[in-house]
Formats: C-alpha cells, sequence, structure tokens
C-alpha cells in the first residue's frame, strides 16, 4: 500500500490530470536481497499483487512464474468494478466468490485443479453477468434484456444516449522492443510520464479488444470501453484452462494486468538488487496528455466519472470542476 497515490482530474477548457503516486519502488528495493524484495512487492502494491509479483520474478530471473494467479486476480479486479461501480439496477452481484477467486486458485494449484476455477467463473459469469453462457454472448447473442447488474448498467448508459462519450483515436501501446525500452526507462521521467514515439499510448481491456465486433460495434467512446472490459471477462475462464508458465526474461517481467501492462525492470549485483523500475497501466492511461485527457474534454462531472471508472485507474480519483 506504500506504493498508493491518488489522481487528480481538474476539468475545464482544457483537462488537467496530476497525480501523486510515487513514480519508483527504487529506493524501497535498492540494495536488498532479491527474496527479500520479491517479499515486500504483496506489501507495497494492495492492487494486483499477483501481476507485481509475477512481473518481478520474470524480471529478477527467479525461475517461471505461474500467470493463473494473474488470470484469477484480473477477473477480480473486473468483477469488483462492475459490482462496485455499475451501478444502475438489475440483480446485485454476489460479492464473495469474486473475493475468493485468487485465494481458490492458490487452493486449485496446490490440488493441480484449476480447471474448477475456471468451470466456477464460467457459472459465475452466466449467472450474475451475462445473463447467458460466455461464449454465446461472444458470438453475439442479445443479452442486454438480462436482469443482470452489468445489462442495467449499460441499458442505463444507453438511455441517457452516453455511448459515443469520451471518443478518441485509438492509440494503443505496441510490443515494445526490449533494447529501447531500457533505454527509455533510464529516462527520469520516463516511468512517470511515459511516452512512445513522442505520442502517450493506451493499455489495457479497450486496447487489447479494440478489434473484437462486439466492441468495434461500438465506436471508440464509453459503451466500447464497457464492452472491451466485457469481452476481456468472457474470454478469461478459457486462458485460465490454457495459461502455462511463462520463462524468466531478464532484465525485463511482463504482466497484462486488468488495467493494462505492468513492466518492471531490475539490475541485479551480487543476488542483491541494484536498481529497480517499475512502469504501471496508469501513467500511461493518464498521462497529462493520454487517453483519459482527450477522452474527457467537454464532458460534465457525472459524465466524466463514467469515464474515468471505464479507463479505471489503479488508484482513487478525485474530480474537480474549474
Amino acid at each position: 500500500m506504500i506504493a498508493e497515490g491518488k489522481i487528480t482530474v481538474t476539468l475545464g477548457d482544457s483537462v488537467q490530470i496530476a497525480s501523486n503516486r510515487a513514480a519508483s519502488v527504487s529506493g524501497l528495493l535498492t540494495g536488498r536481497e532479491v527474496e527479500e524484495a520479491l517479499a515486500l512487492l504483496p506489501m507495497v502494491f494492495s492492487l494486483c499483487g499477483h501481476a507485481h509479483c509475477a512481473a518481478a520474478q520474470l524480471a529478477t530471473g527467479q525461475g517461471t512464474a505461474d500467470m493463473r494467479l494473474v488470470l484469477a486476480e484480473n477477473a477480480r479486479e473486473h468483477l469488483l468494478r462492475i459490482l462496485l461501480g455499475w451501478q444502475g439496477g438489475g440483480t446485485p452481484m454476489p460479492a464473495p466468490p469474486v473475493m475468493a477467486l485468487v485465494a481458490d486458485m492458490h487452493e486449485a494449484i496446490e490440488n493441480r485443479d484449476t480447471v474448477s476455477v475456471a468451470a466456477t467463473l464460467d457459472d459465475y459469469l452466466e449467472a450474475h453477468v451475462f445473463g447467458c453462457p460466455a461464449e454465446e454472448f461472444l458470438a453475439g447473442k442479445s443479452w442486454l434484456g438480462a436482469r443482470t447488474q452489468a445489462a442495467a448498467y449499460l441499458r442505463n448508459i444507453q438511455e441517457k444516449g452516453w455511448q459515443a462519450l469520451g471518443q478518441t483515436t485509438p492509440a494503443p501501446l505496441p510490443t515494445l522492443p526490449e533494447r529501447a525500452l531500457a533505454e527509455r526507462m533510464q529516462e527520469p521521467d520516463f516511468c512517470r510520464r511515459p511516452d512512445w514515439q513522442g505520442s502517450p499510448r493506451e493499455t489495457g481491456p479497450f486496447a487489447r479488444h479494440a478489434q473484437h465486433p462486439l466492441v468495434a460495434s461500438q465506436g471508440t467512446g464509453l459503451m466500447a470501453r464497457l464492452m472491451a472490459r466485457l469481452v476481456e471477462l468472457a474470454l478469461l475462464p478459457d486462458q485460465m484452462r490454457r495459461s502455462t508458465p511463462q520463462d524468466a526474461t531478464p532484465p525485463f517481467g511482463m504482466a497484462e494486468t486488468a488495467r493494462g501492462r505492468l513492466v518492471h525492470m531490475a539490475e541485479l549485483e551480487g543476488g542483491r538488487i541494484a536498481s529497480y523500475k517499475i512502469l504501471a497501466p496508469t501513467e500511461w492511461n493518464f498521462h497529462p496528455e493520454g487517453v483519459a485527457a482527450k477522452a474527457l474534454k467537454g464532458l460534465a462531472p457525472a459524465q466524466a466519472k463514467a469515464v474515468i471508472e471505464a479507463i479505471d485507474p489503479c488508484v482513487d480519483f478525485e474530480l474537480r470542476a474549474a
């Protein structure tokens, strides 16, 4: 929780985004033995802790990383965003199964039965999110008439005419060449305000699934971002079933989190951390000139709140009117 902070968004003729997030945990980890540093990370990051641990394990060359825990964590984070933020009627989603996902995956890995967690998630999505099997949702079955909380929220967005709010020209984060990325991550401000080829980029569900028919049919605004989250959720059970351990790739470790691509870069000397840098998705998406700043232009506070929650920072945010 040490690494948490807050983003402040000020609406007006131009959108101002300020962050007091710590740009790096280098000072905390530098000089420590690798095992000690890895043990600290879950205490530093209260959200996406398993993704940070996996990325750190890969960056420091500590064997393979089991990404099934990251996938379970991603499912939990997506479902929590819907459970807590998608208000508009419908049958409320039960919280205990959502909060148990990561612990259930831990137990399933120990028992070599991760298929059961994927099946449980499939059942939950059918009963409490889509009102139909995930594969039918992905195939384009009409589902917005369901009594679920998610369907009710999307109907509410349609009734308000907010589907196209926050339209932007997509600028997805590409696969970054490691040598060039290593050079950029040595720059003092890069991890705090990253850009690629001169422009801030977007990472997260919309960047990953913008070409999926259910997302592409909604354009590039609020509804497209909401649909991208649902598409990703629907795909997660099969990803859990097919997941294989990821090999270490020092000095980098990468994990696709619920909010976007997470990058760790470690330099070791004598089994200790000589330098450590973290490039988190929120720094891309809430760059002062990035996708959030562009999407929020001209929006009223209630509209802006919906768009910010759809882009989804990994810290609290405060919305102000100029």
